[in-house]
């Protein structure tokens, strides 16, 4: 009888320990997964930042955020702090973009203010305003460039390489040249006059090696135009229109 006492009492405490382990693994489980899922504070852009923002003026131009800790990157910011005051964003941040510290960088590596994506390199075009949506077009903002030129034979869509001629015998063409680009300034070649009126100005916009070149070729043989781009704009490359297909003909 004491024997089977002893072999009861021993079950019993088998199954407490037992249960204990399973209550401690499914604790233990049960804060890694809490662990995991933890909000933290994050900084998110209320609006779009173009690149070269001064971090000390980013307060009004980000909010706080709570997400969970195991969605975000390891630099993420929780606030705006003086760590950061002498640095500046290296490319422009989206709306609704989470703020990391990988995105600052230090202000003598811009060129004048501006900050060059990486691959990419600036250009510069001299614009009047009505070739640049009236002056609305400014650092930060994304465009498409339109080239209007004189058609070589008078046919087809190829520039003529002779500028934009307006005489009668000649046909012209407007198409798409580009779409896409960030301004990185737009500097006024002189102030706007006393009935406020909007002068020349020269854009600069980053590009690639490739597109450098159209913009290049199409300023020096035709008329460019920049658009601004909204958030849903819609645009594609076509054949555009010349004199003959303007009205649908």
């Amino acid at each position: 009888m004491k024997n089977r006492a002893l072999i009861i009492i021993l079950a019993v405490l088998l199954a407490v320990c037992g249960s204990a382990g399973v209550f401690l693994y499914v604790r233990s489980a049960d804060t890694r997964a809490i662990a995991g899922q933890q909000a933290v504070t994050v900084l998110v852009a209320k609006e779009r930042i173009p690149a070269g923002t001064n971090a000390k003026s980013l307060k009004d131009l980000v909010e706080q955020q709570q997400m969970p800790k195991s969605s975000v990157p390891e630099n993420f910011m929780s606030e705006v702090d003086s760590s950061i005051d002498k640095l500046v964003t290296s490319s422009e941040v989206a709306e609704g973009q989470l703020v990391t510290k990988a995105l600052f960088t230090e202000e003598a590596s811009l060129s004048k203010g501006i900050s060059i994506p990486d691959g990419m390199i600036a250009v510069t075009v001299p614009t009047e305003a009505w070739q640049r949506a009236g002056g609305l077009i400014q650092k930060g903002s994304k465009v498409a460039v339109f080239d209007t030129f004189t058609v070589l034979d008078g046919k087809g869509n190829t520039p003529s390489g002779d500028g934009l001629s307006k005489t009668y015998e000649h046909n012209q063409s407007t198409r798409l040249l580009l779409s896409g680009l960030e301004v990185l300034s737009v500097v006024d070649e002189k102030k706007a006059s006393e009935n406020g009126d909007v002068g020349k100005a020269i854009v600069t916009v980053a590009v690639k090696q490739a597109d450098a070149e159209k913009l290049i070729h199409g300023q020096q043989t035709g008329t460019l135009y920049f658009a601004l781009l909204g958030g849903k704009s819609e645009v594609a490359p076509g054949n555009g229109v010349d004199n003959r297909s303007l009205f649908g003909n």
